[in-house]
């Protein structure tokens, strides 16, 4: 079995096991712990006051227990101002500094009411440095909201969206649509208080508050079910960058494995026909060095193909050690191998066969059974006018007369290049076998 097919139950088995999880994120968002902020009435957070002033037109309010905010007040005559008005200060530190309770959603409150109201009003008051003053405590935003007094009955839970921005405040202070919507970022005060089309003369009311908490999620909804999209989206691009990276390595795998001999490690035909496409891309000359073993199907045939094997694997061995990074090995078939040298002249190029002829000759192939080795040499370089086929062809017609002239030899490609290259005279053809050897 492959190792793709062994990656694919794993990787069913992940995709499972994340879309379980999305299942079970989706529908824990309802069981996660909620934020709640309680006002109480304990001596380090206890900031309730009664609306009391020295107006007569005021309601006359007082404490029955004040440890648990149990009150009581009565209206003298008729008024909608301060009316039996109990408050608690959300603003500790500073006037302008009170509490974001945006991030709530519900209002618990639980207030036992006795009197003739119709409603009992709740109040949330913003400041806002845009156009809250100090001096001025009613140009603080005004959020309310009207509860029927019967239903005060038993404890209620009020929308923090059933507030709404008093029209008198708006009209008040000439504010625009932008600043007469809800705001709850800065709650510096929250009020309880009378509202009611009835005549409150002389009424009698009492209140005794038990409850009132603020409950919201610690995550919105929204940003739950967002956060979980923006995972599944960069899980589903780091997945799909690894599996088209793990593709790509593949495909380099495989098309390095397509271009590499098997047995000698070297560069096979494609591969070097490969290295000549981008050489002829930069317009770089280069020399060819085309090598063939010397009697090498003598090998095989006396010594075994396995033995012969061994022969071709050193000799890629030696070709790899003793050229640059920068050329081109490769086994062009059978015995023959073929080097390609950006940037060499024919010189440095005959020099280097010739180094490489005498490696061969002196190494000991098969140490158990000696067996003597040579090569034979074709050279030739490419120029500006001439393209790297012609060079592979004057190198190949080199090493086949290298052949006909003894084999393990150097042999280069043309007069004109044996002049350049050995300091002869035209008309002379170079075999370089350690030294020169002129043949007319």
């Amino acid at each position: 079995m492959s190792e793709s097919d062994h990656r694919r139950p794993n990787q069913s088995a992940a995709l499972l096991i994340v879309m379980l999880l999305t299942l079970v994120a989706v529908v824990g968002h309802r069981f996660l712990p909620e934020r709640r902020l309680t006002i109480t009435n304990s001596p380090e957070t206890g900031n309730f006051f009664l609306g009391q002033t020295d107006d007569a037109h005021s309601a006359e309010m007082k404490w029955i227990d004040r440890a648990h905010l149990h009150y009581a007040c009565r209206v003298p005559q008729a008024t909608v101002w301060q009316s039996c008005n109990f408050g608690y200060m959300l603003a500790t530190r500073t006037p302008t500094q009170g509490v974001d309770l945006s991030r709530y959603k519900t209002l618990n409150l639980a207030v036992r009411y006795t009197g003739k109201s119709q409603y009992v009003r709740v109040s949330i008051r913003s400041f806002d440095p845009r156009f809250s003053k100090i001096e001025d405590g009613n140009s603080t935003k005004f959020n309310f909201v009207n509860i029927p007094a019967k239903d005060l009955a038993q404890p209620i839970a009020l929308s923090m969206s059933e507030f709404t921005v008093a029209e008198w405040w708006v009209t008040s202070y000439n504010q625009p649509r932008a600043y007469s919507q809800l705001d709850f970022s800065n709650a510096v005060v929250l009020n309880i208080d009378l509202q009611g089309n009835i005549d409150l003369s002389g009424s009698q009311h009492e209140f005794q508050v038990e409850k009132i908490e603020f409950v919201g999620d610690w995550i919105s909804a929204e940003y739950w079910y967002l956060g979980i999209l923006c995972i599944w989206m960069i899980l589903g691009t780091t997945y799909g960058t690894s599996q088209w990276l793990r593709m790509r390595r593949e495909k380099e795998k495989y098309q390095k494995l397509s271009t590499i001999d098997a047995l000698t490690s070297v560069l096979n035909r494609q591969g070097i026909d490969q290295f000549v496409v981008a050489l002829g891309i930069t317009g770089v000359s280069a020399s060819v060095i085309v090598i063939d073993l010397d009697h090498f199907k003598r090998i095989n045939d006396e010594r075994g193909h396995h033995v012969g094997d061994r022969v071709l694997r050193t000799m890629g061995e030696i070709l790899r050690s003793c050229t640059r990074n920068t050329d081109a090995v490769g086994r062009w078939g059978g015995e023959e191998f073929v080097l390609v040298c950006p940037g060499a002249s024919l010189a440095s190029a005959v020099e280097l066969a010739e180094k490489l002829r005498h490696q061969i000759m002196m190494t000991d192939f098969i140490p158990e059974e000696p067996l003597p080795i040579t090569a034979s040499f074709g050279v030739a370089t490419s120029s500006n006018n001439q393209g790297f086929e012609d060079a592979f062809r004057q190198a190949d017609q080199a090493l086949y007369l290298a052949k006909n002239r003894g084999r393990n030899c150097v042999v280069t490609a043309n007069d004109e290049q044996v002049h350049r290259g050995t300091g002869t005279r035209k008309g002379a053809l170079a075999l370089i076998s350690g030294r020169f050897k002129l043949h007319r």
